[in-house]
């Protein structure tokens, strides 16, 4: 991920923070290295003072510009190639939140602001894309126990974008609001297909289930009776199936609480609570089994926890 700089060449993006952190430490060993240079020497010796490069060092640094320009440039071409989204590539190396952060940069937004106040931004931005992060990339950081499920997943979607656009009417100027506002549609887009392959371990076991006969063995110690009773719960849960007609009933539904978010129509407790019932509902297939409704509600705990703490952070 690369930017401009005010020089006009191009750079790694690891962050405004962090960029900020940079140039502070260079003001600061600048301003030292003047102060001995003052120290040592007078005035007029530093009038006459020269410095000579070789010409064996200026070919060395010419070399490495070259090769710098040379991967960037790759790496363009390999985002033009996948279709131009921003988004493509985004995973173990190259976070999400940094994507949007450099939109920003490049358009001044975090000129005026403070470190702390730039620091925040970039948190607020992290957090929201943490959802979508968590199932981007090849999984080597990934921890497989407390993976959002595919539905958890479609909702976590609907969730940041509508943060990231509340974020953006809410801190952004407007003068640069549809530059970034473009942003967050190819995060949505990106993270559409994403959530379309996206299975967790516990999906996966659903659909295992599913399919083979359900366990059903008599005079058995408690703890086998409740793996029993857990397995039959997984295979009610991998038989749900859905219409595209009653995915988007569903999804409309989540849009509905989440307007009444924005809109300060209830805490986020409570708008929370009602988006985790709609879910596990929808997953269950509005089934009434207390094991499936217990099941599905511990899976998608820390989805939701994930949420609606940074919505809390948002509002």
């Amino acid at each position: 991920m690369v930017y401009v700089n005010s020089s006009g060449t191009t750079e790694l993006f690891t962050g405004a923070y962090n960029k900020r952190v940079e140039q502070n430490r260079s003001k600061a060993a600048a301003q030292v290295n003047t102060t001995e240079q003052d120290r040592g020497m007078t005035a007029q010796e530093m009038l006459g003072t020269t410095v000579e490069i070789s010409v064996e060092s200026k070919e060395f640094m010419a070399g490495v510009e070259e090769r710098k320009a040379a991967q960037i440039a790759a790496r363009e071409a390999l985002r033009a190639e996948e279709g131009g989204n921003a988004f493509n590539g985004t995973g173990d190396f190259k976070k999400q939140y940094l994507v949007l952060s450099k939109n920003l940069y490049n358009n001044g937004f975090y000129n005026n602001l403070s470190d702390e106040e730039v620091r925040d931004m970039e948190e607020t931005l992290k957090d929201i894309t943490s959802g979508m992060e968590s199932i981007n990339g090849s999984g080597l950081n990934k921890n497989y126990s407390t993976e959002m499920s595919h539905e958890a997943a479609k909702l976590e979607l609907i969730s940041s974008v509508n943060a990231l656009n509340y974020f953006a009417d809410k801190y952004v100027p407007e003068e640069i609001r549809a530059s970034f506002k473009e942003m967050i549609k190819q995060y949505e887009s990106y993270n559409c297909g994403q959530v379309e392959m996206h299975k967790s371990i516990y999906d996966l076991r659903d659909e295992s289930m599913a399919v083979i006969s359900a366990p059903n063995a008599i005079n058995v110690s408690a703890v086998v009776r409740k793996t029993q009773e857990d397995t039959k719960a997984s295979a009610e849960i991998g038989r749900v199936k859905h219409t595209a007609e009653q995915e988007q009933e569903n999804n409309k539904a989540y849009q509905v609480l989440f307007d009444k978010l924005i809109q300060k129509q209830g805490s986020v407790d409570s708008i929370f609570e009602s988006l985790k019932n709609t879910l596990v509902g929808y997953a269950s297939g509005g089934g009434r089994n207390d094991n499936v409704l217990t099941m599905l509600n511990a899976r998608n705990a820390s989805a939701i926890q994930n949420m609606a703490d940074y919505w809390a952070r948002l509002l």
